[in-house]
């Protein structure tokens, strides 16, 4: 998914939550994890739709998580505590959109997006008048969510050089019994890091803190069932001086199920205080063309 990102003041958006950092968000940086911000915003979009809509509404609706983006602006730490903006910025005939804002005081620290989708019988279905009603109500200033187009390139697992197999677990499944959305985030940063740790030859306790990507973008293709094992494919899209893009995919033999971007530094400093330049060990690893 892309967007231009709109940075609103807190007092913009319609709904305010307090939120704690917990140690368990926190993650080897010492920093708020993306995939801890993807279930922030999970638990933002929980409560206000079942004050919203209604739990009994909510308990018998079928919402299912089509995207979701985080870009992180700031350093996050778990002293503190901070506040998630939520707000509506699309309403269609059976998916919406929300923004959201994370703030330290009145700084804005991390922001997103999301797009839900009403499904009934596995499809799209319209949305309820009464949940259309409660979405306007939340609208806030911001860019439609675009979907755009992909390369065909995407959806093919030869085009992505570095291969990571995943297990499904049990505790990975939500109340859809479907693989959650946050554990399906959390897959694509292991699969950066175990790229990263290829091309630094898998040092202990990682790989540096500073590699992690400060822009992850993902798209929920189709279910991830369990029992099952997956293929999630890595690419280097591009390098510049400082900073590369990432292409990732997930799939279920040769069938593309999910699909992620990520932006982050390739100098970064080490434990010694010494820059290094991934950049020259990451030039292997450019999507193929096929």
């Amino acid at each position: 998914m892309t967007s231009t990102q709109v940075l609103l003041p807190p007092t913009s958006y319609p709904v305010l939550l307090e939120h704690d950092a917990r140690y368990s968000d926190l993650d080897p940086s010492r920093r708020i994890g993306r995939d801890a911000l993807v279930r922030w915003f999970e638990d933002a979009r929980v409560a206000v739709e079942r004050t919203r809509f209604g739990a009994d509404l909510t308990g018998r609706m079928r919402l299912l998580l089509a995207s979701v983006r985080v870009d992180v602006l700031a350093p996050l730490r778990v002293t503190g505590s901070y506040r998630i903006g939520l707000g509506v910025t699309h309403v269609g005939t059976s998916s919406f959109a929300y923004s959201y804002g994370v703030f330290a005081d009145d700084e804005c620290v991390a922001a997103g997006e999301s797009v839900s989708v009403h499904a009934s019988g596995g499809r799209p279905a319209p949305l309820p008048a009464s949940v259309r009603a409660a979405l306007e109500e939340l609208r806030v200033d911001g860019p439609r969510v675009e979907r755009p187009e992909l390369d065909p390139a995407r959806r093919v697992r030869e085009a992505y050089p570095f291969r990571l197999d995943v297990r499904t677990r049990f505790g990975d499944l939500d109340t859809n019994r479907h693989v959650n959305n946050v554990r399906l985030a959390g897959w694509y940063l292991d699969g950066l890091a175990e790229l990263h740790l290829d091309v630094l030859g898998y040092p202990t306790g990682g790989p540096l803190d500073g590699l992690a990507p400060s822009t992850l973008s993902v798209q929920y293709l189709d279910e991830v069932h369990y029992p099952g094992i997956y293929q999630l494919r890595v690419g280097v899209v591009d390098l510049d001086d400082t900073t590369a893009r990432y292409a990732c995919g997930l799939f279920d033999g040769p069938r593309c199920i999910g699909l992620a971007d990520a932006v982050g530094n390739h100098r970064v400093l080490d434990e010694n205080g010494v820059v290094g330049d991934l950049g020259a060990l990451l030039e292997p690893f450019r999507m193929r063309r096929v």
